[in-house]
């Protein structure tokens, strides 16, 4: 995803909060001087920027040079100085007047603008105008609309913008076990459309479960084949028993390319292993053990380090005859392993690449693949035909197989649906493949008969650069349906989409969906482009880049992607270690609690403290760091909040008739700051949301709670005598309320005790 918004990105809105009010009344009154002088900006903005000084709450403007230079350029026209000169000439004898024109306008203003009595300062500096905020004033408005707003403080009126936008993420799969990498795509997704919804959209959350397909298809067929009435009790664990079964026949029908991968990545990297095999094939074949030609075939593959294709073979078996020779030659080389020492490169050479495994890595994975070689290699072909089988179940919806399907598909949602609540995603709509299929279908038929698309190759697909009359290719070619008429995901997300606009009535869909689906995101939005759904256009795929873990920090228990319950488990085991640590005075329930908060919210800061465009290394231990850039951190400034009000005695009730009058006496710079840091929520939630970046508000609530704990430790708060104790006390429940809603935007509790 590009840094920056996309074209159809809604603009960015300032006209929330104390802030903004500020600077529009700044304005306004620059303005009115402006126009007392006779100069009318019309639609030209205002520069006005924060004062730039440490210490200082208000804005500057420029606006006096830029009116000094429309002055000048009246008066040297009226008097005629300008007659014969060229621009150049003219702009030349301007700029010179401009300085002395500039400060004497800018004066003029400083004295309109004062006279308002809005503002505590009103400056005219070499030309600039400063405005300095009555920082009490300001601060007592800002505290009592943050505490009156309380949650809802820094959010929109609710439905408040005309654009309805529908967000579809956690596309988990039915029949499969979550990985890590989900664990992103959750994230993001859930706080996306919190901030989306939190900015005054009508926002439409939605989750599309992959409920069939091959990897459905795959998991029935090896559910029956080889685990019917094996079932655990209780139907969540069922679907992570399910999402187990998945991982088997993944790895069933897989074999045969696993274990030929292995043998070419070793012949590739090991010059002894390749002289080793020669010899011992050319045994094989003097003794006449396997067909000549297969062997003839081998020693050609081996020597010259290049893949094995079964089909050339003549007897596809032949590699489990030929299997234990590469046993013996691994543990020849474990056994007599010497300390490698790799020679240094030629002049003009390149150091050879590493080895990706060591001798011994090779040795165990050998014997992890020859565990299963004579019974699982013979029989890989037989199994593809019996999932192709399966899937004609699938298509003449078999009644016994809709069955089983019915019931497996429920064990894998209630699994689906505990992970959902646990990482706090709620849905307004849950979509599913299989009620798409058939709409895609019949979508289908309409664009060939639309001429929209047309068979090419026996497939249905739109030339989509054709079809826009691009002469570069950008879209290209989209197949739409298979051959045999099963359903590809590009049927399905056709109808899905439709459905959107047509039921939902949504004017603009957003996918979140890992980065690799860009262009086919694309492909199916200039699709419906064609087929007449002009909101398409508006369409946007949010993608995100994947997510590793330092080596050794968490194992899976299957396949290589890291279990999302492994990584969940792992950081709760930490977490709570982390809490007894810090605070061992607490109640075994709230430990448990707080440290399912602060472990939860680890796994989701960490998610989203990265942009969307890079890789995210996961790394438990920062994650739940209290000094670093990390959830707990951000929690443990909230609940030092709550431990100020609550040592105070405060709730936010006794600031009600006190907040009219706060006064913090001479404001220090501290104060301005966590002051000015509170009142940006409004704007952040504005640009996270017109950006569709989370990661502006990951850094707006650290950069709060930084703000927060340099304000603790140089302002005391307890001990301060009044009127600054309450004025403070104040600010700290104001703190507390915007670090509770911007971590609220996130999806991260914020717990009152740690």
């Amino acid at each position: 995803m590009s840094d920056a918004p996309s074209a159809t990105t809604p603009p960015v809105t300032t006209d929330l909060g104390i802030i903004a009010r500020e600077e529009r009344a700044a304005a306004d009154a620059i303005r009115a001087a402006l126009a007392a002088q006779g100069i009318d900006l019309g639609a030209r903005p205002l520069d006005l920027r924060p004062l730039p000084f440490a210490g200082t709450w208000g804005s500057a403007s420029t606006v006096a040079r830029s009116g000094a230079s429309d002055l000048v350029m009246r008066d040297l026209e009226a008097s005629g100085e300008l007659e014969g000169l060229s621009k150049k000439e003219a702009k030349k004898k301007a700029s010179a007047l401009i300085g002395p024109w500039a400060q004497e306008l800018a004066e003029q203003i400083a004295a309109s603008v004062g006279a308002t009595g809005r503002f505590a300062r009103v400056e005219a500096v070499n030309g600039y105008v400063n405005i300095s905020y009555n920082a009490n004033a300001v601060a007592a408005r800002l505290i009592g609309e943050v505490l009156d707003a309380d949650d809802r403080y820094g959010l929109a009126p609710a439905d408040s913008r005309a654009e309805r936008i529908m967000i579809e993420h956690s596309q988990l799969n039915t029949h499969k076990a979550a990985h890590v990498g989900h664990l992103r795509n959750i994230c993001l997704g859930v706080a996306v459309t919190n901030i989306i919804r939190g900015a005054g959209y009508p926002t439409i959350a939605a989750t599309y479960i992959g409920d069939i397909g091959r990897h459905v298809i795959m998991c029935l067929w090896c559910y029956r084949q080889f685990h019917q009435g094996e079932e655990p009790a209780g139907d969540a664990s069922r679907g992570r028993w399910l999402g187990e079964i998945y991982a088997e026949s993944a790895a069933r029908l897989a074999f045969r390319k696993d274990a030929l991968a292995f043998l070419h990545t070793v012949s590739k990297e090991d010059p002894v292993f390749v002289e080793a095999i020669d010899k011992m094939l050319k045994y094989l074949w003097r003794t006449n053990t396997v067909d000549g030609e297969d062997i003839a075939y081998l020693l050609g593959r081996v020597t010259h380090q290049q893949e094995i294709d079964v089909s050339e073979l003549r007897d596809e078996n032949v590699i489990v005859t030929f299997w234990p020779i590469i046993g013996d030659q691994l543990r020849d080389e474990v056994e007599n392993a010497q300390p490698a020492v790799p020679e240094p490169p030629a002049d003009g050479e390149e150091a050879p690449a590493p080895p990706s495994m060591t001798p011994e890595e090779r040795l165990a994975e050998w014997e992890r693949l020859n565990a299963r070689m004579a019974d699982w290699w013979p029989r890989v072909p037989r199994w593809e035909q019996e999932v192709k089988e399966t899937f004609q179940l699938w298509e003449q919806k078999d009644p016994a197989f809709v069955t089983l399907w019915e019931t497996t598909r429920g064990w894998s949602l209630a699994d689906l649906r505990r992970i959902f609540d646990e990482f706090g995603a709620t849905f307004d709509v849950w979509f599913s493949e299989s009620e798409v299929e058939d709409e895609g279908r019949q979508i289908v038929r309409e664009l060939l008969e639309q001429g929209i698309a047309e068979i090419s190759d026996g497939l249905p697909v739109v030339k989509i650069d054709e079809k826009l009359g691009l002469e570069q290719e950008t879209y290209r070619t989209m197949p739409i349906l298979r051959s045999d008429g099963t359903t590809l995901y590009a049927t399905k997300d056709l109808a899905l989409t439709q459905k959107k606009f047509v039921e939902y009535h949504a004017d603009r869909a957003i996918w979140v969906v890992d980065v690799r689906q860009s262009l086919y995101f694309d492909q199916i939005s200039k699709v419906l482009e064609l087929y007449g759904f002009a909101q398409a256009a508006k369409n946007l795929h949010l993608g995100y880049e994947f997510v590793a873990l330092p080596e050794g920090a968490i194992s899976s228990r299957k396949g290589n992607a890291p279990m999302l319950e492994d990584v969940r488990d792992a950081i709760l085991t930490r977490a709570r270690e982390v809490i007894e640590e810090k605070n061992p005075e607490l109640s075994e329930a709230t430990r448990k609690e707080v440290a399912w908060q602060v472990g939860i919210g680890a796994l989701k800061y960490a998610m989203l403290a990265r942009d969307s465009n890079k890789v995210i290394v996961f790394d438990p231990e920062e994650a739940l760091s209290f000094d670093g850039h990390a959830a707990p951190y951000i929690q443990y400034a909230h609940a030092r909040a709550c431990r100020i009000l609550e040592n105070a005695g405060i709730t936010d009730a006794k600031f009600e008739k006190a907040l009219s009058a706060l006064d913090f006496g001479e404001t220090a710079a501290e104060e301005l700051s966590l002051l000015q840091s509170v009142a940006a929520l409004p704007e952040v939630v504005q640009r996270a949301a017109a950006e569709y970046r989370p990661l502006h508000v990951t850094n707006y609530v650290y950069e709060l709670a930084k703000t927060f704990n340099d304000f603790y430790h140089a302002c005391p708060v307890l001990k301060a005598a009044e009127p600054v104790r309450t004025a403070r006390l104040a600010l700290v429940a104001a703190t507390r309320t915007t670090l509770r809603n911007g971590l609220a935007l996130l999806g991260i509790e914020a717990p009152e005790v740690m």
